[in-house]
């Protein structure tokens, strides 16, 4: 049979296991706060080695030459020249004493010469390529334009430089032409080509006194002006005057640059005008 414990051992009891219960949970807390701190400890110290790590490495690159000795640098050049001659004598390429390649091999060179012969069509086929399609766009372009819109000439000038490709001992003469130019007196009243919009009226780079008119995705260019009478966001009707000719900015005389664009493509002024 169990003793029956009195009221002081009953007392008693109770205060070990309360005081047991309680260094149970501190020694716990305790240990897991050990625990806590020590990781933090080690990811710290490891951030460390590895920045140390990295500081010596960038140190002995960009000191390579004072942290190595020449005997060991000599051997570590050995090691690269090897390695090259290897993935050389690999790829069946041999060296002479002078690292020159020597003849390959008449079998290789015919195929490899091959290999460059048939490369070579492909790459003009592409340049053709991409011509025929620069061509037959701005064939479209320009039938979309003569159907859609009505276009009159800026001046009555005399045409100095067409669109295109030209040629020209002056350094200050473009090698491609992106409009039409028309000389005429200084002064002379420019007539907007088409009604539109006036997007922009600039004074800035080779064309210098310059202004755009817009009308849907068709823009008209007038540079070179001497005065320009219109500003940025007035509407202008076809013939209406804007400016006047001039030779600001890369000219070498009075005259007017005429351009046609459709959205960013250029588009030859003597296709749709009579000049």
């Amino acid at each position: 049979m169990e003793r029956i414990l009195n009221e002081d051992e009953k007392i008693r009891k109770a205060e070990e296991i309360y005081f047991r219960r309680n260094n149970q949970n501190i020694s716990i807390r305790d240990k897991s706060n050990f625990e806590v701190k020590k990781s933090l400890k080690d990811k710290i110290l490891l951030q460390l080695l590895i920045m140390l790590n990295i500081a010596v490495i960038v140190f002995c690159i960009q000191n390579k030459d004072f942290v190595f000795t020449k005997q060991f640098l000599g051997v570590l050049n050995e090691y690269n020249v090897n390695i090259t001659s290897k993935v050389n004598e690999f790829l069946g390429i041999e060296l002479n004493e002078n690292n020159t390649e020597m003849d390959e091999p008449n079998e290789e060179r015919q195929n490899q010469e091959g290999l460059v012969q048939n490369l070579e069509p492909v790459t003009e086929d592409i340049q053709n390529s991409d011509i025929s399609s620069s061509i037959s766009q701005m064939n479209l372009d320009v039938e979309n334009l003569k159907a859609a819109y009505s276009f009159i000439k800026p001046i009555e000038g005399t045409v100095t430089s067409t669109f295109g490709s030209r040629t020209s001992e002056n350094q200050n003469v473009t090698g491609y032409h992106t409009g039409t130019d028309l000389a005429i007196e200084q002064g002379t009243h420019i007539k907007a080509s088409m009604g539109g919009i006036v997007t922009l009226v600039s004074s800035e780079g080779d064309y210098g006194n310059h202004i755009k008119i817009r009308c849907n995705n068709v823009t008209t260019l007038y540079a070179h002006c001497l005065n320009v009478y219109v500003k940025e966001g007035q509407i202008v009707a076809q013939g209406q005057d804007i400016g006047e000719v001039g030779s600001t900015g890369n000219s070498t005389g009075p005259h007017l640059h005429f351009e046609i664009r459709v959205d960013n493509r250029f588009i030859d002024p003597s296709r749709i005008l009579e000049f």
